[in-house]
């Protein structure tokens, strides 16, 4: 009966600090915390996006793997809730991304294909070119591409 008691206490007394000490554990910063996105962070979440959609784990995209891509559009109603898909809330980056990645033409997109055409987007919405997009960047080019499209449907 002793030894169960004992085992019994020390077990009372090490969960307690056991979650105290993963609380008290530094998380690193997320990206984009205080609304800033860095060409670093930029990247990461590319390569994040470009191993979800690589499920073959080749180091390529290729075509089964782009039609396989959930659909773009806004998420089903209801669906609020839930987080949304890698990539943002549309998706991976859609079909015309994919191909403008496809540089060299030849159907499979690459790692370093799809961390150019990354890098490239960052670029366009890096206003002040300082590495950084701030809030203010993403209204601008937000700002842009509704006067683009409103050119285009005007045509």
């Amino acid at each position: 009966m002793r030894p169960l008691l004992l085992a019994a206490s020390l077990v009372a007394f090490a969960v307690p600090g056991i979650a105290m000490a993963q609380q008290s554990v530094p998380q690193p910063p997320r990206p984009m915390a205080d609304g800033v996105l860095t060409r670093t962070d930029a990247l990461a979440r590319a390569d994040l996006r470009f191993d979800a959609i690589d499920t073959d784990r080749d180091g390529r995209i290729g075509a089964a793997e782009r039609t396989a891509l959930p659909p773009r559009g806004p998420r089903p109603a209801g669906d609020a809730g839930s987080p949304p898909p890698p990539g943002g809330p549309r998706g991976f980056g859609g079909g015309r991304m994919l191909e403008r990645a496809d540089t060299n033409r030849d159907g499979v997109i690459t790692r370093e294909e799809y961390r150019a055409q990354a890098a490239a987007a960052f670029d366009r919405q890096d206003m002040n070119k300082d590495g950084r997009i701030d809030a203010a960047e993403r209204q601008q080019w937000r700002e842009q591409r509704m006067e683009r499209r409103a050119e285009r449907a005007d045509d």
